[in-house]
């Protein structure tokens, strides 16, 4: 079933596509989830129109880099075979971006991640924490937050000073507990 960005219900759709796969579904902004559409041929669905797949997380790290991407969410399944399938959650927002990947069942990796949704609850946490940090002074009001969690390498996270501007980039054993750490020592 292909959706365009005029189909009735995507979000609906994307839900069932998600949770149909075993995984929990990750915090979808209501303001974006009205725009998400499933591109031809695909297991996940986004907000935006000409972009590659999830799987191209090296291209959407530079665009966030060194552009300024209106607000967005890619969300799905992808991947090239059984051994390299992975869950995507990709979220930019002025405040704060999460890149996301979680390796899907394969019988190399025989168990889905039992945090994946504790993660994603952590994830909407520290969005509205870095939106209150911004508005309290606590951060730069232009800075964004960005959470790289691949799924077949080691993940880093960083503060961008202004959209456009290089990253300080860390990297992290896990980037949610870092940069969530790094982000309450900010609000005390």
């Amino acid at each position: 079933m292909n959706e365009s960005p005029q189909s009735p219900k995507p979000l609906e759709a994307a839900r069932h596509l998600i949770q149909g796969a075993g995984l929990p579904m990750p915090p979808i902004p209501k303001n974006i989830s009205k725009n998400l559409f499933r591109p031809e041929e695909t297991n996940y669905f986004t907000s935006r129109v000409n972009t590659p797949g999830p799987w191209s997380l090296g291209w959407f790290l530079e665009e966030v880099e060194y552009g300024n991407p209106q607000n967005y969410v890619m969300i799905g399944i992808d991947g090239h075979g059984q051994e390299s399938s992975a869950t995507h959650f990709y979220l930019v927002e002025e405040d704060i971006a999460f890149f996301h990947q979680s390796q899907m069942v394969s019988p190399a990796n025989p168990k889905l991640e039992t945090s994946l949704s504790d993660q994603y609850d952590l994830m909407a946490i520290i969005a509205v924490a870095t939106a209150q940090a911004k508005e309290n002074g606590q951060m730069a009001k232009d800075s964004r937050l960005i959470i790289v969690r691949p799924a077949f390498r080691q993940a880093f996270w960083g503060l961008q000073p202004t959209p456009g501007h290089p990253i300080d980039w860390k990297d992290a054993e896990d980037a949610l507990l870092d940069a969530s750490s790094w982000l309450a020592t900010r609000m005390y």
